[in-house]
């Protein structure tokens, strides 16, 4: 009986641990259709991880979307696309991917904030293409930078490097 209440109480802490993830945010009317992470690493030290993680954030989960809303504002016209927002870390997602698979093809300037201690890495191109542009690395800036596309839809790819670390991105289109 002692045997089958342990791997009871291991079932049940894998299946915790399973639903840790990362907690991106897509503010205001999506343009696009943002799809889950095409990727996404099982959290390696379950909940504690995860919160621990949280509280090296530079301000709270629940205040992200409003920073992203002044960090990166969207002009709010035909061309600009919704705000994506989140935060990466090690035990929640440290790869996250975003396909808008409506996104009009053109050229368009994009800002990018990160807040944090860690790196963060972006590519951005065509749904069904590797990124060709060299990835945009944003250290506690923010910075613009121009993508284009081809072909109706984009693919955004973020990747963190060190400790936990806030986004924000907006997408205006140009011309």
């Amino acid at each position: 009986m002692g045997m089958r209440r342990t791997a009871t109480i291991g079932l049940i802490l894998v299946a915790g641990m399973a639903l840790a993830g990362c907690t991106g945010e897509l503010s205001g009317s999506p343009t696009g259709s943002p799809s889950p992470p095409a990727s996404t690493p099982a959290p390696t030290a379950g909940t504690h991880g995860a919160e621990a993680d949280e509280a090296l954030l530079p301000m709270p989960v629940d205040e992200i979307r409003d920073w992203a809303e002044t960090a990166v504002p969207s002009a709010g016209t035909d061309g600009s696309s919704p705000i994506l927002s989140g935060w990466l870390s090690e035990h929640t997602s440290a790869h996250h991917t975003t396909d808008l698979k409506s996104q009009e093809a053109g050229a368009y300037q994009a800002q990018l904030a990160c807040r944090g201690d860690g790196i963060l890495t972006l590519a951005a191109g065509e749904l069904d293409e590797e990124p060709s542009a060299e990835p945009i690395v944003c250290e506690n800036e923010t910075i613009a930078f121009d993508i284009t596309t081809a072909a109706t839809g984009m693919r955004i790819v973020m990747d963190l490097e060190g400790a936990p670390t806030i986004y924000a991105l907006s997408l205006q289109r140009m011309g």
